[in-house]
């Protein structure tokens, strides 16, 4: 919460590995800008046991259309489904599509099957989209060396990066150097301007933080003109 608290005023969060709806609930709280005319509502996914997606949006600014859950993607029913909001801008009426996603961790042919399905899925929209969340593609900032689900993912330029500037690790890790969180767009959201950065870039960030109370990823902001 005090991380998400340090970036208040922003518009949309995806959140990953949330444990309960009190969770969710107190994430949103921190998101909201104190004083300000922001009105925040969200959706809970249903999956993942103790380890939930959350969409969040200012509903001030934007309305949600439509919610659900891509449970054919939830292989073998026991990880997570990607959480999908049909957003409308409320001043433009723009809509687009605002998915969160977490893939499967520790089963390789699982994460690689997600990845292909949602390029399929991805393929058969209409809307432009925003896909977030932990991926768990382990892209190295060294040597840019990733999990073969990334290039499933982005097969046949059905999405790309919003890679961030400079790009950075993550997540706290002794073991990797990776990122494992990232930002997508799709359709016509690829031409929107897009820029990204990693929050908290401070090594001391994973040096000193605490693991019983401090998320032990870096949060990823994009930031979008929408033409």
């Amino acid at each position: 919460s005090e991380l998400i608290a340090d970036s208040r005023g922003e518009s949309l969060w995806g959140f990953s590995e949330v444990e309960s709806a009190t969770a969710a609930d107190a994430y949103v709280a921190a998101a909201a800008d104190p004083g300000g005319e922001q009105a925040w509502d969200h959706v809970l996914g249903t999956t993942g046991w103790e380890d939930r997606l959350v969409l969040a949006w200012d509903a001030a600014r934007f309305s949600l259309e439509s919610s659900g859950e891509l449970s054919d993607i939830n292989v073998g029913g026991t990880a997570r489904a990607p959480l999908v909001g049909r957003m409308r801008e409320r001043a433009t009426d723009l809509e687009f599509l605002f998915v969160v996603n977490h893939l499967w961790r520790t089963d390789e042919p699982a994460r690689h099957e997600q990845a292909e399905l949602l390029n399929a899925w991805g393929r058969a929209q209409s809307l432009p989209g925003v896909l977030v969340g932990d991926y768990n593609f382990d892209w190295d900032v060294t040597t840019g060396r990733h999990d073969e689900g990334y290039d499933l993912l982005t097969d046949g330029g059905v999405v790309e990066w919003v890679r961030p500037d400079p790009l950075l690790t993550t997540q706290c890790s002794t073991s990797y150097d990776s990122v494992l969180d990232f930002v997508f767009v799709g359709g016509e959201a690829r031409s929107w301007t897009a820029e990204s950065d990693v929050l908290r870039p401070d090594d001391s960030y994973c040096s000193g933080r605490h693991r019983d109370t401090w998320s032990d990823h870096r949060p990823v902001r994009a930031t979008f003109t929408i033409p």
